[in-house]
């Protein structure tokens, strides 16, 4: 009798490792998924950010025009315009503005001496005085 309990005892202590080592694998391998999405998500977010950028060829008071350019690699978007540190919604803007192409955003009203600065949703930012 003693000869089977001792085998007994070995199978469900086998048992129980296989079991703790595959709860750990299945454990494991989920927080290493996220953590590799998180990254990849953060990444492109990084690559997108530093392929961005844009600048303020020219500001028109009398025409109430901001005239932008793309020079950056990606397509711009969602474009958010500030007067002096105060978020204004323009008339129009480009929905989306190409590498290398320029854009018009049409403001309400503007004043020389006014600080503009235009924002794109890819973390382009340009900054630009009326003159």
């Amino acid at each position: 009798m003693k000869g089977v309990s001792a085998v007994i005892v070995m199978i469900l202590i086998l048992l129980i490792s296989v079991a703790l080592t595959g709860l750990g694998y299945l454990f494991f391998t989920e927080v290493l998924t996220s953590v590799t999405t998180a990254g990849e998500e953060s990444i492109s977010q990084s690559v997108t950010s530093m392929l961005s950028q844009m600048r303020i060829e020219s500001v028109s008071a009398a025409s109430n025009n901001i005239y932008i350019r793309n020079t950056g690699k990606v397509n711009l978007t969602d474009f958010t315009v500030y007067v002096n540190d105060g978020l204004v919604v323009p008339t129009s803007a480009p929905s989306s503005l190409a590498p290398g192409s320029v854009g018009t955003i049409q403001m309400p009203s503007l004043i020389s001496g006014d600080i503009v600065k235009v924002t794109a949703a890819q973390g382009a930012t340009a900054r630009e005085s009326v003159p």
